[in-house]
């Protein structure tokens, strides 16, 4: 370990790819603990100074306005089937993944640090890496990495339930406006999950119809829709199978019909009492081909209708899904209205609540100020105890307490001809 000028530490260039900077409170306790007990677990960088693991310390440390941190210089380079991009970058990922925890990460970057290093564990192609070292809870340079690693082991590597894993990996076949959703929370990875599961286009055509307020949906309703689009793309592949099929037919009864009507041209039957035989033969299988085609191509139409009438209905799905989020817009902003009448009414309310307490405050210190008074005054009459020193540190101790009681209450005052008049209404305790 040693000391290293800040100023000479560079960001990972994809570190924000994957990771987001903490905020909010957590972060002031995290700047708090560096400063009242420095950093305790040194940064891990390269030979070229690039922040592999502690870009939140570094960037405490320049908040703090501290010079230098305590750094760990690893050297990377190409080997045993990584580059040396490779494996800075599965450090990268793996010491972030131990050190912030898998619940304080984003979904979608999460997603992305999956997807990336099944790509460095060779995972899709199935490749042996017998020399990549795996995290494990004491160190990110852990055991040997089994040939062909699984899903479930990569899963158990980053501290994730298999299903989890799964359902954050299919985040990355969201296109890029649905995954900027998620990455920003107004989407759930549940939600998304189904969403993913539709084609780019579908997504694509739903997130045009529907905009940002896809988010609003629920995953029951995603799922729904979801199974809707796929029935209609396997309606429509059927469709267009079966068009493609009665295309290929009438094109070969077409080809059929032609040769058979070249033939038929080509005989020149002489003027004599019978036609040659091959001669009816010929026209009597045109007319049959000529039937067939017609017949095709009559079912090549309908066939055409219902897929238009498909394709009308799927349209008119999505009409009336936007139609349908539109009245969810009405409703919350009706809704929304009727929260802020009842925020109104409620502020009236505690308003006059507090006018009404108030009177009665004051009519109860008048009441008792001047009950107590006379009270004192009738003791004091009867016995007259002007001469007795106790009395009248007791006497000078009430004068300058109601003095000053008039003082704080005289600050309320205002000129008559600004004094408004306001009933107020009695209320039980079970109003209030």
């Amino acid at each position: 370990m040693q000391m290293v000028d800040i100023n000479l530490l560079k960001e990972h260039p994809r570190n924000r790819e994957f990771f987001d900077d903490i905020q909010g409170e957590r972060w002031q306790e995290f700047v708090e603990s560096i400063k009242t007990s420095g950093i305790i677990v040194p940064l891990i960088i390269t030979q070229d100074y690039v922040v592999i693991s502690g870009n939140q310390r570094l960037k405490a440390a320049k908040e703090l306005g501290l010079k230098e941190v305590p750094c760990e210089i690893r050297t990377y380079e190409d080997k045993d089937g990584l580059t040396k991009e490779d494996w800075m970058l599965k450090d990268l990922i793996e010491t972030n993944l131990r050190q912030r925890g898998i619940g304080n990460l984003n979904p979608m970057k999460l997603a992305r640090c999956i997807l990336e290093l099944e790509r460095i564990y060779g995972i899709k192609k199935g490749k042996p890496q017998k020399e990549l070292q795996i995290m494990d809870d004491k160190s990110a340079l852990g055991a040997e990495l089994q040939t062909n690693i699984s899903q479930k082991e990569l899963a158990e590597i980053v501290g994730l339930k298999e299903r989890r894993l799964r359902e954050l990996k299919k985040l990355n076949e969201l296109i890029p406006e649905l995954q900027k959703l998620v990455e920003e929370g107004k989407l759930t990875t549940k939600a998304g999950e189904q969403l993913a599961y539709l084609e780019p286009e579908q997504q694509r055509e739903l997130y045009s119809t529907l905009g940002e307020a896809i988010a609003d949906l629920k995953r029951s309703e995603i799922e729904a829709l979801r199974k809707q689009m796929e029935e209609y793309k396997k309606q429509h592949s059927e469709m267009q199978y079966k068009i493609m099929v009665l295309e290929k037919q009438k094109k070969e009864a077409e080809e059929m019909k032609r040769q058979l009507e070249k033939k038929i041209s080509e005989i020149k039957p002489e003027v004599v009492e019978k036609v040659p035989d091959d001669y009816v033969q010929l026209k009597n299988t045109l007319a049959v081909v000529t039937e067939q085609s017609k017949q095709l191509t009559e079912k090549l139409k309908e066939l055409e209708a219902q897929k238009e009438e498909l394709e009308k209905k799927n349209q008119q799905y999505l009409e009336n899904i936007k139609k349908l989020e539109e009245a969810n817009k009405m409703l919350k902003k009706e809704r929304d209205k009727f929260v802020e009448i009842s925020r109104e009414y409620e502020k009236s309310f505690e308003e006059e609540k507090w006018g009404f307490e108030l009177t009665h405050a004051l009519s109860d210190l008048s009441q008792e100020v001047a009950g107590r008074i006379a009270a004192v005054e009738v003791l004091m009459a009867r016995r007259n105890p002007i001469n007795e020193k106790n009395t009248q540190m007791l006497l000078e101790r009430a004068i300058k307490t109601l003095e000053e009681g008039i003082k704080k209450l005289s600050k309320w005052r205002i000129k008559e001809d600004e004094v408004i008049e306001v009933e107020y209404t009695t209320y039980s305790d079970s109003n209030l």
